[in-house]
C-alpha cells in the first residue's frame, strides 16, 4: 500500500473516530443521563438550573454534530465549546442535592470527558488530560464543599472517575495515534515524491546529455577523428572553418541546458561568443519581446547564423526582432566566397508539434551579405 493511500486511510479513520465519539457522547447524554435527570427532579435543589445546563450541553452537541457532518475542523469554535461544556457540568453539579452527589442523578461529572475527547482529539494528549483533570478537580471540590468528603464517598467517586476516564482516555490516545500515523505517512509520501522528482530530473538530464552526444557524434566526432589521424590539416581554412562551426554548435548545445529567462537570446549569444573569440567584431541587438520558441525551432533559427559567422573574418551585425507571432534573425556581414554555398534559401517545416516553419533568405550587395531567418509558429 502506498504512503498516500495510508495517509488517506488514517484521515478517514480519524474522521470515523470523530463520528463515533459524537455518537457515543450523544447516546450517553441523551439516552442515559437525560432520562435519569428527567425522572429524578427531587434529586436537585433547582431542577430548572439542572435542566437548563442539560439543554446547553445538547446545544453544544448539536453544534458539534453540524460541524462533523460538513467535515469542518473546530477552529476558533473549539475553546468556546469546551468552556461552555465545562461551565454547564459545573453548574449542573452545583444543582445536585448533597446526598445525591455519588448516585445516578449526578450525571454531569461523568459526561464532560466525552465532550473533551470530541473537541480536543486533534490536539496533543496534554490538552485532553488537562481539561479532564480540571473538571474532575472542580467536581471533587464541589463534593467536599457539600460536606460529602467521607472516605467511602471519595473512594467510590475515585473508582467511578477512573473507570469513566479510562474509556475516554483510550479514545483520546487512539485519536492521537491515528493523527501521528497520518502525519508520518504524509511526510514519507512527500519525501518519496521528492525522490521521484529528483530521479525524473536526473533521467531527463541524462536523456538530454545523450541527445547532445548524438548530435555531436554526427558532425563533431568525424572532424576530430580526421584531425587526429591526419586526414584533415588544421592549417586548411576549410578545416578551421568547420572547427568554428562545430565549436559554435557545441556552445549552443551547452547553452540549451542552462536555466535562463530567454533561451533563444542566450543561445544566440553563445554562438556569437565563438565568432568573437576568432577576432570577429560582432554587434548584437534584441528588439521586441521574444515569444517562447521550441528547441527544434531555436536550432533551425541559429544553424544558418552559425555557418555565416564561422566564415566572417572582420565584422558582423546580428539583429533579433521578436513579435508575438514571429521571430526574425538577421545577420549582415562581410562576404566571403564560401558563404555562397554555406546557406541556401528556402522554407522548411521544423519537426515538432509546435515548432512551425523557418524561412531563410539571402541578399548579396557588393561585398556584404544579408541573411534573414524567419520563424513562424504553427
Amino acid at each position: 500500500m502506498s504512503d498516500p493511500a495510508r495517509a488517506v486511510i488514517a484521515d478517514e479513520f480519524l474522521r470515523g473516530l470523530r463520528i463515533a465519539t459524537l455518537g457515543v457522547t450523544t447516546a450517553v447524554l441523551c439516552l442515559w443521563f437525560m432520562p435519569t435527570a428527567l425522572i429524578t427532579p427531587d434529586a436537585y435543589s433547582s431542577p430548572q438550573v439542572e435542566y437548563a445546563a442539560l439543554a446547553v450541553l445538547v446545544v453544544v452537541l448539536l453544534t458539534a454534530a453540524a460541524m462533523v457532518v460538513v467535515d469542518r475542523p473546530w477552529g476558533r469554535w473549539r475553546w468556546p465549546m469546551v468552556a461552555v461544556a465545562l461551565v454547564s457540568t459545573v453548574v449542573a453539579t452545583a444543582a445536585v442535592e448533597p446526598e445525591q452527589l455519588i448516585v445516578a442523578p449526578h450525571w454531569s461529572w461523568k459526561i464532560f470527558g466525552w465532550f473533551a475527547v470530541l473537541l480536543l482529539m486533534d490536539l496533543p494528549l496534554g490538552w485532553f488530560f488537562g481539561a479532564l483533570g480540571l473538571q474532575q478537580l472542580i467536581s471533587l471540590g464541589q463534593v467536599l464543599v457539600a460536606g460529602q468528603g467521607d472516605r467511602s464517598t471519595l473512594v467510590e467517586m475515585g473508582v467511578t472517575s477512573l473507570l469513566v476516564a479510562s474509556w475516554q482516555g483510550a479514545v483520546a490516545v487512539a485519536a492521537v495515534a491515528l493523527q501521528q500515523s497520518g502525519a508520518v505517512a504524509r511526510q514519507t509520501a512527500a519525501e518519496e515524491e521528492r525522490l521521484r522528482l529528483s530521479e525524473r530530473v536526473a533521467e531527463q538530464l541524462h536523456s538530454d546529455r545523450q541527445t547532445r552526444y548524438t548530435d555531436l557524434a554526427a558532425t563533431t566526432a568525424p572532424l576530430l577523428e580526421g584531425i587526429a589521424d591526419g586526414r584533415h590539416d588544421p592549417a586548411d581554412p576549410q578545416v578551421r572553418r568547420a572547427c568554428s562551426v562545430e565549436a559554435a554548435r557545441m556552445r549552443r548545445l551547452f547553452a540549451e541546458s542552462d536555466d535562463v529567462a530567454d533561451p533563444l537570446e542566450h543561445e544566440i549569444y553563445a554562438c556569437i561568443d565563438v565568432a568573437e573569440r576568432q577576432g570577429t567584431a560582432v554587434q548584437a541587438s534584441m528588439r521586441g519581446s521574444l515569444p517562447a520558441v521550441p528547441l527544434p525551432a531555436r536550432r533551425a533559427l541559429t544553424e544558418p547564423v552559425i555557418a555565416v559567422l564561422a566564415s566572417t573574418r572582420t565584422s558582423a551585425r546580428v539583429t533579433v526582432v521578436g513579435r508575438a507571432d514571429q521571430v526574425t534573425l538577421s545577420v549582415v556581414t562581410d562576404l566571403q566566397e564560401q558563404m555562397v554555398d554555406d546557406v541556401s534559401d528556402g522554407r522548411r517545416e521544423v519537426p515538432g508539434p509546435r515548432s512551425g516553419v523557418v524561412e531563410v533568405s539571402r541578399l548579396v550587395s557588393g561585398d556584404r551579405l544579408w541573411l534573414d531567418v524567419v520563424w513562424t509558429p504553427r
